[in-house]
Parts: structure tokens; C-alpha cells; sequence
């Protein structure tokens, strides 16, 4: 059975991808498809029609909406998965979903970006989710936790990486010697950020945004990234840039094409907990 690059029968599959304001129906309900995708969030989807999405995939996914405190980010679920919108905010969404017989916080982001903001910005809009985050975790009593989208950010940057921000650490053996870190009289829990691991190379798996305007620019950035708790640490099995869908390319030489979006698609796969 033919999957692109990320999807697998038996694991959890989700999806993230920011649309870029364009109508993406067809390209969404392929890329679903085709990699037999669990969750899918989707961020600057106001020009995609919802319905239509899900009549091409036969009527086997539902859209997950809130009362429209955020029009940032949105998900869509396949049937026999039961999700449910436990908090909404301008930038982000917090979802439960129950798949099998286990249970997971999803939160779908979209962080503000440059020009019009700047880390501190993003760095405000963390530390309320985080906040929301630990009141949920606590509230369900696990911390299945994933928080995925567009962070508008590096992996290296403050934002991600700040003990009072989201703390993510880049390297597994951390947080599995401690999950927790002190700084003054606070103490964080950490997320774990696997993107780097999976940046190569030889896989041609650069990042999700281009830009090289700048003097000293990356031209590729990893903005589109997945945070996790420590007990998802171990059951990531893949995640990509998904570079093409149904065999029709998403680049126009190196960059993505715009008319599509600015942004690839994030693939992630887990093992489903048991």
C-alpha cells in the first residue's frame, strides 16, 4: 500500500498546514487521503470550503468547531475518534481527542508573525496556552499533550526554547533525565521538539517556509513544527514536509508555490498507544 512519505495504516496520523488564504479543497482532501491522516489541523483556511473537503473524502471526517473564539486554526477528524473543543483563544485552539482507547490535549496554533510581530508578541501569546495547557492536563489527569501548527518561530529561537516560554528541548535524553526545570522559584515542565532529528539532507526534509530576502537569511525555516510531553516521546515515528500531493509538485523550483501556499504540509506519525 502506497502512503507519501508519513502516513502509516496502523500509527496515528496528523497533518498541520497553514493554507495561506487559498482555496485548498481538493489539495487538502487528497493530501488527507493519501496519507490516511487521523487529525488535520489547518491554519488561513477561511478560503478553503470545510464541506466540501469533506464530501470528497466520502463523509468519513467531521470538523471539529468552537464558538469561533479563534479563526486561526480548525480540525478535522476522521469518524470513530471523538474530539472535542476544550478552550479557545485569538492564536490558538485546545482540543481533547479520544482515539481507541486512549486520550490526547491537541493544541492547533497559529503564533502571530513578522512584520507585524515580534517574539515578545508570540512569547505572550505561549505563556497563556502553556497556562491553559497545564489547567487542561490537569483537569483530564494525563499529559498526552502534542501542541502543533505554525509557530511563526525556529526551533533555536527564545520562543520555543525559553524555560517561562514553551521550553522545548531539543535533544530526548533531557527530558527523559528530567521533566521538569527550576529557574528561580519556578518550576516548568518541559515539551520535547523532535523537528531536528528529522531535518536531513539526504532526505531533502529543509523546513516548511523559504525566505531569502534577508542578508542572513536560513532561506529554509522550520516554522511549521510539533511539540510533545514526555510520555509521546518515544512513539514518534515519523514526521516530513510533504513536498508533493497527488503526484503534482508543491515547489516552483526550490520555494512553495504561493498560489498554493507559502507553506508545506507537516506530516507527523505516532505509534498509537495501547
Amino acid at each position: 500500500m502506497k502512503y507519501n512519505a508519513a502516513g502509516d495504516e496502523d500509527g496515528l496520523n496528523l497533518l498541520f498546514w497553514n493554507l495561506g488564504k487559498n482555496d485548498n479543497c481538493h489539495f487538502l482532501s487528497h493530501i488527507i487521503n493519501e496519507n490516511k491522516i487521523d487529525l488535520a489541523i489547518v491554519a488561513e483556511y477561511l478560503s478553503t470550503d470545510m464541506s466540501s473537503v469533506i464530501s470528497d473524502l466520502h463523509g468519513d471526517y467531521c470538523l471539529c468547531n468552537g464558538n469561533k473564539g479563534c479563526d486561526k486554526v480548525t480540525l478535522l477528524f476522521k469518524k470513530g475518534i471523538k474530539a472535542v473543543v476544550r478552550q479557545e483563544q485569538t492564536r490558538y485552539t485546545l482540543y481533547s481527542c479520544d482515539i481507541d482507547k486512549s486520550s490526547y490535549i491537541i493544541a492547533g496554533i497559529h503564533l502571530p508573525s513578522n512584520p507585524n510581530a515580534n517574539a515578545e508578541d508570540r512569547k505572550n501569546v505561549i505563556r497563556e496556552l502553556v497556562s491553559d495547557v497545564c489547567v487542561l492536563e490537569k483537569e483530564m489527569k494525563h499529559n498526552n499533550t502534542i501542541i502543533i501548527g505554525d509557530f511563526n518561530a525556529s526551533p533555536f529561537d527564545n520562543e520555543l526554547i525559553q524555560k517561562d516560554a514553551f521550553n522545548a528541548v531539543l535533544y530526548k535524553k533531557l527530558i527523559e533525565k528530567a521533566e521538569y526545570v527550576t529557574s528561580g522559584r519556578n518550576r516548568y515542565r518541559r515539551f520535547y521538539n523532535p523537528i531536528i532529528n528529522y531535518i536531513s539532507e539526504s532526505s531533502s526534509n529543509y523546513g516548511s517556509f523559504y525566505y531569502g530576502s534577508k542578508i542572513d537569511s536560513l532561506y529554509w525555516y522550520c516554522y511549521d513544527q510539533i511539540l510533545v510531553r514526555k510520555p509521546l516521546i518515544d512513539l514518534i515515528t515519523r514526521i516530513n514536509y510533504c513536498k508533493e500531493i497527488s503526484n503534482k509538485s508543491l515547489l516552483n523550483s526550490c520555494k512553495p508555490k504561493k498560489n498554493i501556499s507559502d507553506h508545506l504540509p507537516l506530516l507527523v506519525c505516532f505509534e498509537r498507544k495501547v
